[in-house]
């Protein structure tokens, strides 16, 4: 018969991830477990149990020395989870160890009515928004990365990012980099960075003209992005 030890039918009930044994000593074994953690919690829709949530923060240093290659592949899991928009909102104390470039954008106010929330949860809506292609979900990630570095206020009081679409490339080319992306990848990626802010009319023409530039898989991405956007912000945008 079935020999449950460690009350895992319970958990998966709950739907809920408990490191087995001692959470904190599992993580430091092998610190990559934590972010397999997060994906295992973004592809099952599950939640990290509190001690194992506890540890995982704690060992979150550990990241460091983990080699770009796992972390890349763990991080493209997690960001086609059907889950991923809520991991990206509770851990990016964990997620910044390998993507310290997030951090500044947690908390900070656009000052603009345009958006409801603030730039990092902005980004884990609209992350949400676009189907589970990778590609896609890295784009969204990084779309607007390069705000922090472009914010300012404007003599009504209103925030604005000006040229944060080519702050954002430059980040995300590094962060691709670093994470051992191949040049193909990075390529469409920035690509689609660059252009999410683009304004696309509703016209034959100009549409035809983008296709004729980018290419119809770029264009048909770039809509996928303009919509998912578009959700992570305040209502009188859907107007």
């Amino acid at each position: 018969g079935l020999q449950d030890f460690f009350g895992g039918q319970a958990d998966l009930a709950r739907g809920i991830l408990r490191a087995v044994g001692a959470a904190e000593k599992r993580f430091r074994e092998d610190a990559l477990r934590i972010l397999r953690a997060l994906r295992f919690a973004s592809v099952l829709d599950f939640t990290l149990e509190g001690e194992t949530a506890r540890a995982a923060r704690a060992c979150a240093p550990l990241l460091a020395a983990v080699s770009a290659e796992r972390v890349s592949g763990e991080l493209g899991k997690l960001l086609c989870g059907k889950a991923a928009g809520r991991v990206l909102r509770d851990y990016p104390d964990v997620l910044g160890v390998v993507l310290p470039e997030i951090l500044p954008m947690v908390g900070l106010d656009p000052r603009n009515p345009h958006h409801c929330y603030d730039v990092w949860t902005h980004t884990t809506v609209a992350v949400d928004h676009v189907p589970p292609e990778l590609p896609l979900r890295l784009a969204m990630l990084l779309h607007d990365i390069g705000k922090p570095d472009t914010f300012s206020l404007g003599e009504d009081g209103q925030g604005h990012f000006y040229g944060h679409p080519r702050r954002s490339v430059e980040l995300a080319e590094g962060i691709l980099t670093r994470l051992r992306f191949d040049t193909a990848g990075r390529t469409r990626i920035t690509q689609l960075i660059r252009y999410h802010d683009l304004p696309i009319a509703p016209e034959a023409k100009p549409i035809r003209r983008l296709m004729n530039k980018l290419g119809v898989e770029t264009v048909r991405q770039l809509f996928e992005l303009h919509i998912a956007d578009t959700c992570g912000q305040s209502a009188i945008c859907a107007g």
